[in-house]
């Protein structure tokens, strides 16, 4: 039996969302009616391994010394381009030094955007690269649409790398113009540290608290930064997902969905566009067909089959002849 390891870098697994997505949900994914035996941290007797976001010195130690082992390297954000620095238990990490590395040695590069598909085909001509789907996070299922019903609206995730910034003039447009009531599941220190004015409205982030939020929401925005055009639109398939009517800002992969369902206005750019899509939404039939259409999509494109399927295509031209692709 193939064997084949999936090695993300941020523990614990489920608090971490490229960890959650890329890792292990995949590896529970593909434990179920697959012929791959598939380990959830590295391993030495792996056919494959798969190297999620970063790698510690261990694992690039090992992937290095093992040259027989192909390296799948899962490139989720554009760390072959940026200058931070993480801290790991052993010590601190660049993360386009690591990147490069990691990239140097693998076999396949796999992304989760076309975008980012393109940009690292032009960057590294010579090493294949698949654009492989995620799946919709939390555990979502398709949930009929939830009713305008209230004014409680919903943000979720990190506060960093401008998905908090970008999303802040909707935020003040929905509260100061349509009366909504924010809730913000983030992590309140963070909130409280950089965004002191709007700390009040945080509930900390969990699993099960973005699921209670999205539960009780009748709407949900979700933004992106100009400087992250390659980012995947998990959080916006998991809030439509769970039925909430959802307007997505400077996000190229929401608006590849919503063009493809045929919602494009949901997309925005300035308050003028939140009016008509909240107008829109004000009635009931297109607010429902809205979250339906949607969801068709999402799910034609991350659905757990399509993953599968993504995923074992991908194994299976790498396995057992490392030059067909």
């Amino acid at each position: 039996m193939p064997k084949v390891c999936f090695a993300p870098i941020w523990y614990p697994l489920e608090e971490y969302a490229t960890s959650r997505l890329r890792a292990k949900s995949v590896a529970e994914l593909l434990r179920q009616d697959t012929p791959w035996e598939v380990e959830l941290s590295y391993s030495d007797d792996a056919d494959i391994s798969v190297i999620v976001q970063l790698c510690s010195d261990r694992n690039l130690e090992a992937i290095c010394t093992n040259r027989d082992q192909m390296v799948v390297y899962d490139i989720c954000d554009r760390f072959f381009a940026s200058d931070s620095l993480f801290r790991t238990d052993e010590g601190v990490l660049h993360a386009r030094s690591r990147c490069l590395e990691v990239i140097d040695r693998a076999d396949v590069l796999i992304v989760p955007t076309l975008r980012l598909k393109a940009e690292l085909n032009s960057q590294f001509p010579a090493k294949p690269c698949f654009h492989v789907p995620e799946l919709v996070d939390y555990g979502a299922m398709p949930s009929p649409a939830r009713p305008a019903d209230s004014r409680r609206l919903v943000w979720f995730g990190h506060t960093t790398r401008g998905n908090f910034e970008s999303v802040r003039w909707m935020i003040d447009h929905l509260v100061a113009a349509h009366g909504y009531q924010p809730v913000l599941v983030t992590n309140p220190a963070t909130m409280q540290r950089r965004y002191p004015s709007y700390a009040g409205f945080c509930k900390a982030w969990s699993l099960d608290s973005v699921r209670s939020e999205l539960a009780t929401a009748s709407l949900c925005v979700v933004s992106h930064s100009p400087s992250e055009p390659f980012k995947s639109p998990n959080r916006f398939a998991t809030a439509m997902t769970q039925g909430v009517p959802t307007l997505a800002s400077g996000s190229p992969a929401c608006d590849d969905i919503l063009q493809a369902a045929g919602y494009g206005q949901m997309s925005v750019s300035t308050t003028l566009d939140v009016k008509r899509a909240l107008e829109f939404l004000a009635d009931p039939g297109r607010r429902s067909s809205y979250v339906t259409d949607v969801q068709a999509e999402i799910w034609r494109r991350h659905s757990p089959e399509t993953v599968r399927r993504a995923y074992l295509d991908l194994f299976e031209k790498m396995l057992p002849d490392r030059d067909t692709y």
